[in-house]
């Protein structure tokens, strides 16, 4: 780093640090700019970025054709609320619904306001079969956001505590732990309202849930009148080589939520709900302000179009073949890696030790990775990534392992 863009950076994190909550445990740098699957430091120092701001870049960075679209909307209009129709809204929620569930689009402005919208869904679905105290169950491990229903059905305790009392009557079950999941709905019985599971565990250490496991609740909710809902924040749009991660498991829940990639960076959540149940929420039970507007969802609607206009879908398939392949081999080489797991480009690289000293080196070396779950290396990198870019990733990442002491 240079001495005039150490400056920078220091004056940088000086007003960031005079001005901004200190709710993150941020890393010393300061993006400036990217272009596809690199990213730039103030210095135009180039990383390969493997981390697609979370799993929201996943059209990668300065994508010509979304700029082109967002800035025409630009010129037009930006919001005029929900209390009139929006063009851009019945367009998106059309192509929304037509690859994924038959039914209907709830829009809003990110992940945890969907599964604040899906709290209420499964709620509101309980009340209405009489249920006194409706019972929502969720995974360990799992992530649905941190705003309070979120935060209570997100089943990890570093996130929940330090908040007083939470939501009630949400209980958790062990994620592919199918007596477990047997027990909660002996348990509760008819007072479960509905269960969310994210297909993936993310923040909990990039866990796939198995088929059985993912079959039996399906099975359950159907049995007892609940819903099932799946977290596809992380998921969805693409990250596992299909456009939508329950399109693997060859079934339809009976919602979903959407955020992150569905804007490709710009703030956007939905929860999508089936046919059967799209009365649940009636004219007035829920709203949003921002949800929807113009902008944002002129932003969602060429992500999809992008998406299924250039194959990604098939290229995710492809070089998340060739990445996992070469993991496996740095299991052996490197002699620091206990499992790798995930599908698509949504990747989890469990290693023997923590895992954020290894992503701090990485950074030095000119590849952005993300630490979860203490010792698990995540890997999320734009759809577009290209072979070229994975390899030399790849080779940092297993440099770095190598190196490790």
């Amino acid at each position: 780093m240079s001495n005039e863009t150490k400056t920078k950076f220091e004056e940088i994190k000086k007003l960031s640090d005079k001005y901004l909550l200190n709710t993150y445990n941020r890393y010393p740098i300061s993006f400036s700019y990217g272009v596809g699957e690199m990213i730039f430091d103030q210095d135009n120092k180039g990383y390969i970025d493997f981390l697609a701001g979370i799993a929201v870049s996943n059209l990668g960075h300065g994508e010509a054709d979304l700029i082109e679209a967002m800035r025409n909307q630009m010129d037009k209009i930006l919001h005029s609320s929900n209390l009139y129709y929006s063009e851009e809204q019945a367009k998106l929620a059309e192509v929304i619904i037509e690859n994924s569930i038959p039914g209907k689009v709830f829009l809003c402005n990110s992940g945890t306001e969907a599964n604040e919208a899906a709290f209420k869904l499964m709620r509101r679905h309980g009340v209405k079969k009489n249920i006194d105290k409706p019972v929502i169950l969720a995974l360990h491990s799992s992530f649905h956001g941190r705003t309070l229903s979120a935060m209570t059905m997100t089943g990890n305790e570093s996130v929940r505590t330090g908040f007083g009392e939470l939501a009630s009557d949400v209980y958790f079950v062990e994620a592919n732990n199918e007596d477990s999941l047997m027990q909660a709905f002996e348990q509760y019985g008819d007072s479960v309202a509905g269960i969310i599971m994210e297909l993936i565990i993310g923040e909990g250490g990039v866990i796939p849930l198995s088929q059985s496991f993912v079959n039996l609740a399906r099975k359950l909710t159907e049995e007892t009148d609940s819903l099932l809902v799946f977290d596809e924040i992380q998921t969805g749009m693409g990250r596992t080589g299909k456009m939508f991660c329950f399109e693997h498991y060859g079934m339809y829940p009976d919602a979903f939520t959407l955020a992150k990639a569905l804007g490709s960076g710009f703030p956007i959540g939905a929860l999508v709900v089936a046919k059967e149940f799209e009365t649940v929420l009636e004219r007035g039970m829920h709203g949003s302000t921002f949800g929807g507007n113009h902008l944002a969802c002129v932003a969602a609607y060429e992500t999809f179009k992008i998406i299924l206009s250039r194959n990604l879908l098939d290229h995710v398939s492809t070089i998340s073949e060739q990445m996992f392949a070469r993991l496996k081999t740095m299991i052996e080489s490197t002699g620091k890696i206990k499992q790798v797991r995930g599908r698509g480009l949504h990747i989890g690289v469990e290693l023997y030790s923590e895992s954020r000293p290894v992503v701090e080196e990485c950074l030095k070396r000119g590849l952005v990775v993300n630490s979860t779950a203490g010792n698990v290396i995540r890997i999320i990198p734009p759809l577009i990534l290209s072979i070229e870019k994975a390899t030399e990733g790849l080779d940092i990442l297993e440099s770095v392992l190598k190196d490790m002491k």
